[in-house]
C-alpha cells in the first residue's frame, strides 16, 4: 500500500489527476506562448495573456504572417481561366 500512496503523491505534485489527466501545472511546464515564452495558460491558449493574444491577431491583421504560394485568381482577374466565356 506504501507504494500506490507514494505514486498518488506524485501524481499530486506534478499535477496529474489519478484518472491520468493533467492540470494547469502540467501543461503551463510543456507548452509556452509563442509570442513571450513565458507558460501559457489555459484561459488564453496558445498564449499567456490576452496582451500575447492581441499582438499575434495584430500580426495577422497587419500581414506579418503569410502563407507561400502563387496569388489566388480572385485576387488577380488578369488571369483567369476563361472557362465562364462563350
Amino acid at each position: 500500500m506504501g507504494k500506490v500512496e507514494d505514486l498518488e503523491k506524485a501524481r499530486r505534485a506534478r499535477g496529474k489527476t489519478s484518472a491520468g489527466g493533467s492540470g494547469e501545472t502540467a501543461v503551463n511546464d510543456r507548452r509556452r506562448c509563442p509570442i513571450c515564452r513565458r507558460p501559457a495558460k489555459r484561459q488564453y491558449r496558445p498564449f499567456c495573456s490576452k496582451r500575447c493574444a492581441d499582438v499575434d491577431l495584430g500580426r495577422w491583421i497587419g500581414g506579418d504572417y503569410r502563407v507561400p504560394g502563387a496569388p489566388a485568381n480572385a485576387l488577380n482577374p488578369g488571369e483567369e481561366d476563361g472557362d465562364d466565356e462563350g
